[in-house]
C-alpha cells in the first residue's frame, strides 16, 4: 500500500473506532437450531453460509465459483461439477432474474435441495454448498424474507447506486434480521456496470478513476460486518466487449484491509476472463467469483435452431437480451432433451474449477467445520 492509503486507512479505522457500531448483532452459526427454515437433508446436509465457505477458501487462497441458476439444468449442472470435483460451489439467482427465469426463491431451493440429494445418494458424500441470494436492489424487505423463508444461507444487498452512508444504513436493518439466523451477508460498494448498459469507451477510458476506494468499503464492511465485499475493479457483467482492464493491485489492498475482519472480496463479471486472469484475481485475494453468462451460454448452444429464431425474434422485439425473454418459451425449453448441454455445462464449470479457481479437491478443508460431508 502507499503511505497515502495507508495513512487513509488509518484515519477511517480511527474515525470507526470512535463510533462503534454496537447495536449489530454477531453473525450466528447456521443450523437448525438458530434457523427454524434451514432445509436439512436425511444425511445431514444443509446450506452453508458466506463466512463457512469464504474462510477456508482464505486460508488455502483458492476462490469459489458462484452461478447464477437460470434453470434447473444449471442447477444440476453445477452440482455435478462440484461433486465430480469435490468442489464447494455457490447456487445463487439474482432479484432482476426471477421475473424472466421463473426460477424465484422456493423454486430454486426447492431444485437444488432435490439435485442434492440425488449427488449424495449418487456418490456417497457431500461437498459445501451456499444458496445465496444475488443481487438485491429494488424489493430490500421482501427479497429479504423470502431468502429467509426458502432457506438461503446468503444474500447480497446491492444498494452501490445510493452514498455510502444510506447503503450501510439499509444493509444494517437487514443484518439485524439475517444475522440470528446464521445468514451471512455480501455488501457492495461501488458499482459493477452491465455490459448491456455501459458505455464502455467512456468508462474505460478512465477506468481507474472509478475503482472502489479502499476506505469506503472499508467502512462498509467494518460497519455492516458482511463476509462478502463485491467492489468494481473494471469488471463488467456480462461477457466482455473490450479486454478489461482490471485492477489487481486495488484488489489486493482491499484484500489486505478487510481481511481482519473476515470480509473477503468478491468478483462480479467473471464471463469472459481467461483462466490466468481469474488466477490473478485470486492470489490478489478474491474469493467469490460471480460466474453466469458463459454457463448459460453453453446452454443456449445447445437448443435447436427454430427454437433459438423464435427467442431472438422475440428478444429483438421487445428490446431484450437473450435470457430475458426465457419465461415465454417455458414449455418448448421443458420438452428438450437437455442430456447433451448439461454434460457440455459439467465439463466447462470442472475445467474452470480446476484451471480458474483452484477449487477442486478443497471440499476435503472443510471437513472441521462442516461435519456431513462424509469425505
Amino acid at each position: 500500500m502507499t503511505h497515502s492509503l495507508t495513512n487513509n486507512l488509518m484515519k477511517t479505522q480511527a474515525e470507526l473506532s470512535a463510533h462503534p457500531h454496537n447495536s449489530i448483532p454477531m453473525l450466528a452459526e447456521l443450523n437448525a437450531s438458530n434457523n427454524p427454515y434451514l432445509k436439512v437433508l436425511p444425511s445431514g446436509f444443509h446450506m452453508v453460509n458466506l463466512k463457512t465457505l469464504l474462510t477456508v477458501a482464505d486460508q488455502h487462497r483458492f476462490g469459489i465459483v458462484a452461478i447464477n441458476q437460470r434453470s434447473p439444468q444449471i442447477v444440476r449442472a453445477t452440482l455435478e461439477a462440484a461433486w465430480r470435483l469435490k468442489s464447494p460451489v455457490i447456487l445463487e439467482i439474482a432479484e432482476s432474474e426471477i421475473e424472466y427465469c421463473s426460477m424465484d426463491t422456493d423454486r430454486l431451493a426447492a431444485v437444488s435441495h432435490e439435485i442434492v440429494q440425488e449427488m449424495i445418494e449418487k456418490y456417497g458424500y457431500a461437498v459445501p454448498v451456499g444458496l445465496h441470494h444475488d443481487h438485491i436492489q429494488k424489493d430490500v424487505v421482501g427479497c429479504t424474507d423470502r431468502s429467509i423463508k426458502a432457506g438461503f444461507s446468503s444474500i447480497l444487498i446491492d444498494l452501490s447506486k445510493l452514498s455510502l452512508d444510506e447503503n450501510i444504513a439499509k444493509c444494517q436493518e437487514v443484518i439485524r434480521k439475517i444475522y440470528p439466523l446464521g445468514i451471512a451477508l455480501e455488501a457492495e460498494e461501488g458499482f459493477v456496470h452491465s455490459v448491456e448498459a455501459t458505455d464502455v469507451d467512456h468508462i474505460y477510458q478512465d477506468v481507474e478513476n472509478y475503482y472502489t476506494k479502499v476506505e469506503d468499503i472499508l467502512k462498509l464492511i467494518v460497519s455492516t460486518g458482511a463476509t462478502g465485499a463485491s467492489c468494481f475493479i473494471g469488471n463488467q457483467h456480462g461477457i466482455y466487449k473490450a479486454q478489461p482492464r482490471i485492477g489487481y493491485d486495488r484488489l489486493r489492498e482491499i484484500s489486505e484491509a478487510i481481511r481482519e475482519y473476515q470480509s473477503y472480496p468478491v468478483m462480479h463479471g467473471g464471463s469472459g476472463l481467461a483462466p490466468d486472469q481469474f488466477r490473478k484475481i485470486i492470489e490478489a485475494g478474491a474469493r467469490k467469483i460471480n460466474y453466469a453468462t458463459s454457463v448459460s451460454n453453453i446452454w443456449f448452444e445447445h437448443f435447436p435452431q427454430p427454437l433459438l429464431d423464435k427467442m431472438n425474434e422475440k428478444a429483438e422485439a421487445t428490446n431484450r437480451p437473450l435470457r430475458k425473454v426465457l419465461k415465454w418459451f417455458e414449455e418448448d425449453i421443458e420438452q428438450l432433451d437437455h442430456t447433451a448441454s448439461i454434460e457440455a455445462m459439467v465439463e466447462h464449470i470442472m475445467h474452470m474449477m480446476t484451471h480458474a479457481f483452484g477449487s477442486h479437491q478443497t471440499a476435503l478443508h472443510y471437513r472441521e467445520t462442516v461435519p456431513f460431508l462424509q469425505l
